[in-house]
């Protein structure tokens, strides 16, 4: 039985399916088809489908062609999803995003007294892995907010791990 992406996408869409369904394995496979419905999405400044588009990026996978894109719309005051976006981008490693992710990481939104978001930009950081990503957590390190600082401590063991 062959997946019909256009199918689980509108399940998706009207919540009636999830991605338990969705193939496993080769990454990129529906690039064409989502990197559309990523600019329809912004185009019609629509949630849901931003919503959608973005998880299943996250699963098939993306790159730098959704780049610019996702960095735009972490400015964007629409939709309630950069956490989402932080996540996508983390998953993409482009070393293009690490300046945005540091700034997102130091922008702490009221709502977020547990860093969440911050969390998430210094996981993206880690992925990119890249001596700017790493020189980015050190200087998050270095900051008095100490949810932020014991997090980026965190990371920079994991980097010197890895190594």
């Amino acid at each position: 039985m062959t997946f019909d992406f256009d199918d689980f996408y509108d399940k998706l869409l009207k919540r009636k399916i999830y991605f338990d369904k969705f193939p496993k394995g080769q990454l990129l496979r529906y690039k064409n088809k989502t990197l559309p419905l990523l600019k329809r999405s912004v185009m019609e400044k629509d949630q849901n489908g931003l919503s959608a588009t973005l998880a299943v990026i996250y699963h098939d996978g993306g790159d730098s062609d959704y780049t610019d894109i996702l960095l735009d719309l972490l400015d964007k005051k629409w939709h309630i999803l950069i956490e989402d976006i932080v996540e996508v981008l983390g998953k993409i490693k482009d070393p293009e995003t690490v300046n945005k992710l540091y700034e997102v990481a130091i922008d702490i939104p009221d709502w977020d007294e547990m860093r969440g978001l911050a969390k998430k930009c210094m996981w993206a950081l880690n992925a990119i892995g890249t001596p700017e990503a790493i020189k980015k957590l050190e200087q998050l390190q270095s900051m008095d907010d100490w949810i932020i600082k014991e997090n980026a401590t965190f990371q920079l063991e994991k980097v010197i791990k890895k190594r």
